[in-house]
């Protein structure tokens, strides 16, 4: 790629086959498919040591009042979902490779025009160095800001994330709990299980999981504590040691989400299975030619966690449609789908949909843990799960890294994991990919793994606790795998 000059009139990019590509236009199309306030698009060179290579980046200034509306809180995960289905819509040579997240303002000039080559001079040797997180705003503090750090509510609170986010670097008000941080979904979970010990007061979770940055959780924290009760004699007795998880999962799920997942047989249920299921092999063995080898690893009974790589729609389908017949009636499916959550979309017809079709719906945000013991209480009674631990699709078809999430389940439950290796779904439907295409698939089972064996190879190769180890070595399982089908 070789930039052109900007005018007054022209900005854009030529390519070397000799298309341009106008950066407002490429802007406009993805702001409109996510919330985002501002973004500029520019391309980056000498990504991953190659010197001559250039990708198409953008920096992203995040609408944050339209992710709390929604009660988003996952920036990055949300914003490439969004912009993966946005891509469908553009030819290649326009497409995204990656973006940055940043809390603060972009640099304009002093008639309001934004500075392109200011945000490139500023963004670009940090993609370069893969330092993609969001830059902290500099500056004094305000009054107000003062006011907030130095009170006795917002020093327990900066104590508590110094705990959680392992105290590796100084904390700013303006950093991001996610980006600067590194709180992930269970992260602000512990952390709100922090806040509830320091303060004594029974802090909502969504306090918690609705705050982006740390001012946002001073703020939260303080509007919480007018009404929370004392603590609750659970949570005052928990601790965040080892036994934490095993004593949060065991905990019940929701009345109303019980009654979403039917752990039953009714014969409704069953004929609605059948059904999806016929038309889920007839589909793959006509388009996709589908073969399935090692289905016998399937436990036939007893706990057990089916995990796969997930680079697209078709690969939950693409293992029901390879399922022994007694499995493929007992395991449930954990699926991304905050929708499932909102009041307005809470219609019987999709209820009962999820409930017969045997779908726990989750989100990143305030939702998780929910899903989480209600996976726990599916393991416990014996059934089967499948799961894709790296949580969202992959947009590069290579097997991205474990969320803890994962390794929580199966050290908790101790369910054998099983391995499961799906080669041509990303071919033939990738995140990027408008409509599917006809493209041989294959699945292939590996041999059941103990939870207990894989957190002491996990350990070995350099994981800081259980959770992390069981994620690494079923990682490196799994890696191991693909490459055979």
């Amino acid at each position: 790629m070789t930039e052109t000059l900007t005018t007054r009139f022209k900005n854009f990019i030529t390519l070397k086959s000799g298309e341009k590509i106008y950066p407002r236009e490429i802007e406009e199309i993805y702001t409109k498919a996510a919330p985002v306030k501002e973004m500029c698009v520019f391309t980056v060179s000498g990504m991953g040591g190659v010197r001559n290579s250039k990708v198409l980046w953008a920096v992203i200034q995040p609408d944050l009042d339209s992710f709390r509306e929604f009660g988003e809180v996952n920036l990055r995960s949300v914003l490439k979902e969004r912009f993966d289905n946005a891509s469908l819509s553009l030819p290649i040579y326009k497409r995204l490779k990656g973006f940055t997240i940043t809390l603060e303002d972009l640099p304009h000039t002093m008639l309001g025009h934004l500075e392109r080559y200011a945000v490139k001079e500023i963004y670009e040797p940090r993609v370069v160095a893969g330092k993609e997180g969001a830059l902290p705003v500099s500056g004094e503090l305000s009054t107000e800001d003062l006011r907030l750090t130095e009170s006795e509510t917002g020093i327990k609170i900066l104590e508590c994330l110094k705990e959680q986010s392992g105290g590796k670097k100084p904390i700013k008000l303006e950093d991001s709990l996610e980006l600067d941080l590194g709180i992930d979904s269970l992260g602000r979970i512990e952390l709100a299980l922090r806040l509830k010990q320091a303060f004594s007061s029974d802090i909502k979770l969504e306090a918690v999981a609705r705050s982006f940055s740390v001012k946002d959780l001073f703020l939260g924290i303080a509007d919480a504590l007018r009404t929370a009760k004392d603590i609750s004699q659970e949570d005052k007795g928990l601790s965040l040691g080892p036994d934490y998880w095993k004593e949060n999962l065991r905990v019940l799920p929701k009345k109303e989400t019980l009654e979403m997942l039917e752990l039953g047989t009714g014969y409704f249920a069953w004929l609605f299975r059948f059904t999806l299921t016929f038309i889920d092999c007839l589909i793959f063995k006509l388009f996709f030619s589908i073969k399935g080898e090692g289905a016998e690893n399937v436990p036939k009974e007893g706990a057990y966690i089916l995990y796969a790589n997930h680079t697209s729609f078709l690969d939950g389908p693409a293992i029901a449609a390879c399922l022994p017949r007694r499995p493929v009636f007992q395991i449930f499916y954990f699926v991304f789908g905050p929708y499932f959550f909102r009041p307005f979309i809470k219609s019987r017809v999709l209820r009962n949909f999820v409930k017969m079709g045997r779908f726990i719906p989750f989100d990143f945000s305030t939702h998780f843990l929910e899903a989480l013991r209600s996976c726990f209480l599916v393991l416990q009674r014996g059934k089967g799960l499948c799961f894709f631990p790296e949580g969202l699709r992959s947009s590069t078809g290579s097997i991205g890294k474990f969320k803890k999430g994962f390794g929580v389940l199966a050290k908790e439950t101790g369910a054998k994991l099983v391995p499961v290796a799906i080669e041509g779904t990303y071919e033939a439907w990738s995140s990027t990919a408008k409509y599917p295409k006809r493209y041989p698939v294959r699945v292939r089972f590996g041999t059941p793994l103990l939870p207990e064996e894989l957190e002491k190879e996990g350990l070995a190769m350099g994981a800081q606790n259980g959770y992390d180890a069981i994620c690494v070595a079923a990682r490196k399982a799994l890696v191991e795998l693909k490459e055979t089908v």
